[in-house]
């Protein structure tokens, strides 16, 4: 961990997630970069044009940087090394290019919990960083009061796709010198026998040299639910899930357990993205190299 983005939008959310990342920082000797995005509307009316000009104007650039300045040299960020930088554009594209073009191992971002037709329709910043970022993300929704996850719980189906980018979460969870909770959920219309579950599982862990680990089955409704409702049940500090990225329509119909569950935990939410499978001869099932 050598790089970690923290966008900011100056919200109680944001200063939450700024909270863990210094946390994070410390820990590891990352470097930290804040990060402000000033949106740009994709199709601007006059009101917009006026609004955006106004926003270029020196003094309120000014008072982006002077916030953002006061934020990078609080005296919690006295130890650790703290960049800041603002930009014009849409804010999940311009947050997701960053961290790509700049080589960032983290992003810790807030999240404001949209839900119901709201997040339908408009979705969120931090969910469309979810479905983009190339390095993993870590969503706050909640003040953490000391950030030192020692249980994780890992919710997957434990398909051979997953294993590209699962180094980045042991990484992590190594700083920590944490427990990984592996997870499938079972539920009426996704469901497994607890034998074949278990073999996915424990390959899984051979295959990726675990050691510090347990091996859950948990049914429940839904994959999100039992998720959520595990977690809850053995009071994990945080929990990670693989994303597939979908996005347009394929986001609407098909949904992420991934977002989902950013949007709906309280407590740290890690994801990273991984590649769709693709499926041959029509047949759906785990792929194994």
């Amino acid at each position: 961990m050598k790089r970690i983005l923290v966008p900011t939008d100056f919200s109680d959310q944001a200063s939450y997630a700024f909270e863990v990342a210094a946390s994070i920082a410390r820990k590891s000797g990352a470097e930290l970069h804040l990060y402000h995005v000033i949106e740009v509307p994709d199709y601007p009316e006059i009101t917009d044009i006026i609004a955006y000009r106004a926003l270029g104007s020196t003094n309120v650039l000014e008072e982006i940087e002077n916030k953002l300045a006061q934020t990078a040299e609080c005296d919690q960020c006295s130890d650790i090394d703290v960049t800041y930088s603002v930009d014009f554009d849409t804010p999940y594209e311009k947050i997701s290019r960053k961290a790509a073009d700049e080589a960032f191992d983290l992003i810790v971002i807030g999240s404001h919990g949209r839900q119901g037709i709201n997040r339908i329709l408009v979705g969120s910043t931090t969910e469309k960083v979810i479905q983009h970022a190339s390095c993993l993300v870590l969503t706050i929704k909640e003040p953490v009061s000391y950030f030192c996850p020692s249980n994780i719980v890992f919710g997957s189906n434990f398909y051979g796709e997953i294993a590209a980018g699962f180094n980045a979460l042991q990484d992590f969870a190594s700083l920590y010198d944490a427990t990984l909770h592996l997870l499938k959920v079972n539920t009426r219309s996704h469901f497994e026998t607890s034998r074949y579950s278990r073999q996915l599982m424990e390959g899984f862990a051979e295959e990726q040299k675990l050691s510090n680990y347990t091996i859950n089955i948990y049914n429940d409704d839904s994959e999100e639910e039992g998720i959520l409702h595990f977690a809850r049940d053995m009071q994990a500090d945080m929990i990670c899930v693989p994303t597939h990225g979908r996005s347009g329509l394929s986001h609407l119909i098909e949904g992420s357990i991934a977002e989902s569950v950013s949007e709906h935990a309280y407590r740290p939410v890690l994801t990273y993205r991984i590649k769709p499978v693709k499926i041959e001869y029509g047949v759906i099932g785990p792929f194994r190299k």
